[in-house]
């Protein structure tokens, strides 16, 4: 294993850290898709802000283990160039690409881009040779060769206190999963609003949430709610031993 390989996945795509960051940056598209025969793509920054910002940009092939995300640093997908600075007003177009070229038939390929912002020179502080970010955009990158569609089942546990949810994708490509919820006849827990994240091609993801009162299970099953509006999908489950 790789020195310091395996961080674990950020789940939010933005983490802000100064709201006066969050103003200045903006990043398009907030996802990268890319289909065979290409192998890059191409992302707009834009600053906002009445100040200069100092970017950073760092690629991490993203995989899923024990139903978490894991990222680990990689060359396999560079960003160019890897560092920059945005004129106050203006946009910067950095390239994505994938130097092992298009996807192989039939697979996707998952990576993350962190696009960090850092502080100006005058406010750089000794962290004992860490980085200060003041601002973080966490964005997923596909690369593919395939039109198979998402096929996530799903299983829900009780550990401790807590209701586990686990999706399992038999697909290679990935499923985005959104407003996840777990509906009983009685009562009801979500995951989150909004994006809860991906079940990548081929893995599994876990969410977790407090077990409500009274039991979701006391009629024997319960009903996976995920998607929004008219791409809602529905799964009856029963809670494994």
């Amino acid at each position: 294993m790789r020195k310091a390989a395996i961080l674990a996945a950020a789940a939010a795509v933005l983490m802000p850290l100064t709201a006066s960051s969050q103003a200045a940056l903006r990043v398009q598209p907030l996802l990268v898709d890319v289909s065979s025969p290409s192998a890059a793509s191409s992302l707009t920054l834009q600053n906002n802000g009445s100040e200069e910002l100092s970017l950073q940009l760092r690629v991490f092939e993203w995989s899923q283990v024990d139903g978490h995300d894991q990222l680990v640093p990689t060359n396999d997908v560079v960003a160019s160039p890897p560092v920059a600075r945005i004129p106050a007003g203006s946009n910067f177009t950095i390239r994505v690409a994938r130097t092992a070229g298009a996807a192989a038939a039939g697979t996707e390929k998952s990576y993350r881009l962190w696009v960090d912002e850092l502080p100006p020179p005058s406010e750089v502080r000794d962290e004992g040779g860490k980085v200060e970010v003041r601002l973080r955009f966490d964005l997923p990158i596909f690369f593919h060769d395939t039109n198979s569609a998402p096929q996530v089942s799903w299983t829900a546990r009780r550990v401790g206190s807590e209701i586990v949810l686990t999706g399992t994708n038999a697909s290679s490509r990935h499923a985005r999963i959104e407003g996840l919820k777990l509906q009983g006849s009685s009562a009801s827990v979500s995951f989150g609003e909004g994006l809860n994240g991906y079940v990548l091609g081929n893995s599994t993801r876990s969410w977790s949430a407090p077990t409500p009162s009274p039991d979701l299970f006391a009629g024997g099953g319960a009903t996976v709610v995920s998607g929004a509006g008219g791409s809602e999908t529905r799964q009856t489950v029963t809670l494994a031993n």
